[in-house]
């Protein structure tokens, strides 16, 4: 691999972070069936050097095949950048996130806790609802769901915890004045936000209208980061799946600190 294949199959992981060989899926353009090759012939030290470079992006290069896990076509390999902890996604950072989950008029505080609810709201539509532990990463191929269920889910989330919350205890959040402040039209369009990114973000896939699943490179993600990230934040309800949504809570009774200081 010369120091121009390399950075070119660096330019598309980074850009992309998946490059897969074939997809019943999607379609696979020439540009990516070149890179495979590209990979394909690479000697250990320079795919080593590789994987050194992405560290340096916050990312571990990963390498699957039909046996690693459901999905992959026989004989195929896909690799895909996975998020090391604390890392960054550039394709969901936080600017990403507040343009495509707000608008002009929205705060960066309002898009960040529209999205990191509804993102732990949907965790739950593909896991917890499904009997589905985040150790699971071969059932992602059944982690379907629609958006009338997920706009459902974050309705019933709002309706039926958060409005209960005693005001004198949570009122002093801004997630619980945010959400609580909801007039019944803004889940909709805050959910249709939200899977349009992660869509883009290639974390979600579109599977017909208005129904979507976890895509593989967000299954393999979470399997990898689940431990260190996500499991200490949960209320653990042995021998039943965890529920992300419980993450959610303390969030809307923490007092906001320094309302003068919130980022516009």
């Amino acid at each position: 691999m010369t120091p121009y294949d390399m950075g070119k199959v660096s330019a598309f992981l980074l850009a992309h972070r998946r490059i897969e060989e074939r997809s019943q899926r999607r379609p696979i353009q020439r540009e990516e069936r070149d890179l495979v090759e590209i990979l394909r012939d690479a000697g250990v030290d320079e795919i080593r050097l590789l994987e050194e470079m992405m560290t340096g992006y916050g990312f571990e290069l990963v390498t699957l095949t039909a046996f690693d896990v459901k999905g992959i076509s026989p004989g195929a390999r896909a690799y895909m950048l996975v998020r090391l902890t604390n890392a960054v996604c550039p394709l969901l950072e936080t600017s990403k996130v507040v343009e495509a989950m707000g608008t002009g008029s929205t705060r960066t505080a309002v898009a960040k806790i529209w999205f990191t609810q509804i993102w732990l709201l949907h965790l739950d539509l593909m896991y917890s609802a499904k009997g589905r532990g985040p150790q699971q990463r071969n059932e992602w191929l059944e982690s379907n769901f629609t958006k009338e269920q997920l706009i459902e889910a974050v309705r019933t989330h709002i309706n039926g915890f958060v409005r209960k919350l005693n005001p004198d205890i949570a009122g002093a959040s801004e997630v619980y004045s945010v959400l609580s402040a909801e007039k019944g039209q803004e889940v909709p369009r805050y959910v249709q936000r939200f899977l349009t990114l992660m869509v883009e973000a290639g974390m979600l896939e579109e599977i017909a209208q208005d129904s979507y699943r976890q895509s593989l490179l967000a299954a393999v993600e979470m399997k990898a980061n689940y431990d260190r990230v996500l499991a200490p934040l949960l209320i653990q309800a042995e021998p039943q799946p965890a529920m992300f949504g419980s993450a959610a809570q303390p969030l809307l009774t923490t007092p906001t600190d320094n309302p003068n200081e919130r980022i516009e």
